[in-house]
């Protein structure tokens, strides 16, 4: 349902955007489109910006798979998985919304936080920020790719949330691209509602929307979107080169399940780099 224009212009209020980062996006234009498509294209972040997350990704250590105790370096993957006998699909990293400058900004920025704000219809909460590494597969195990979000799905951390989502690498379509049901926010089976199991196959999907709207989202280094996350949506594996990419999660409450921190990290020294 659209706000009107009574809540557009209180809820607008909650923060000046002067001093945002994105001076060219328009947020109601924005909003209008999460409404309807539950998804929003172009969101561009400066080069300066891609730049020092880049280097605070190849400065600090990621974890294989999310495996705490899979720690390395992102320059000598190849030599951890040699030394730790197995193939990551994912190098994660850990507190990166508290070590990185420019990812904690982000989740600051005024325009970002109107966007969700509008949409969420109340001041939003930033749950969390996600940085990770997609490496193409070694070996196709469904299991594995459905756990790291590269099987269709929808997720159910609140009752409303918005993801904001940045390429820190090229990515066309063989580096991983993010794929998003248009409007799926909005219509969904009886039976996606009602089920626990939030996995679609790909068949499953295109009998019931159509391929007319898979939206499958490529874009140079800095190319943003945001998404409302009960869309159905997955991440292609890579099938060559490294994918890097930020999602910055706004909702209403923080319920601390996105997983993006570990206190017992912060004394680590090569997270304080």
């Amino acid at each position: 349902m659209m706000l009107n224009y009574y809540q557009r212009q209180r809820i607008a209020k909650i923060y000046e955007e002067k001093d945002s980062v994105f001076s060219h996006l328009n947020t109601d234009e924005v909003v209008e489109s999460l409404v309807a498509d539950g998804l929003y294209l172009g969101i561009h972040l400066p080069d300066s910006w891609v730049r020092e997350i880049r280097e605070f990704a190849e400065r600090n250590n990621c974890y294989g798979d999310g495996d705490l105790r899979l720690s390395f370096a992102y320059k000598e993957r190849l030599a951890a998985q040699s030394a730790y006998g197995q193939s990551f699909r994912l190098g994660k990293y850990y507190n990166a919304s508290l070590l990185c400058p420019a990812i904690e900004k982000l989740a600051r920025d005024p325009k970002l936080l109107n966007i969700a704000a509008k949409y969420l219809k109340v001041e939003s909460v930033h749950a969390g920020s996600w940085l990770w590494w997609s490496f193409p597969p070694t070996v196709a195990i469904y299991e594995s790719t459905a756990a790291i979000g590269q099987v269709f799905h929808h997720d159910l951390e609140d009752y409303r949330c918005l993801r904001f989502y940045f390429y820190l690498s090229d990515t066309n379509l063989a580096n991983g691209p993010h794929v998003c049901i248009r409007g799926s926010h909005r219509q969904k089976k009886l039976a996606y509602l009602l089920s626990l199991w939030r996995l679609r196959s790909e068949q499953d999907v295109i009998d019931y929307y159509g391929t007319s709207r898979i939206v499958t989202i490529c874009g140079s280094a800095g190319f943003g979107f945001v998404e409302d996350p009960f869309c159905v949506h997955k991440g292609l594996p890579p099938t060559e080169g490294d994918r890097l990419i930020l999602a910055i999660h706004f909702s209403i409450n923080d319920y601390g399940v996105l997983g993006d921190r570990d206190d017992s990290l912060l004394l680590n020294s090569s997270q304080l780099t």
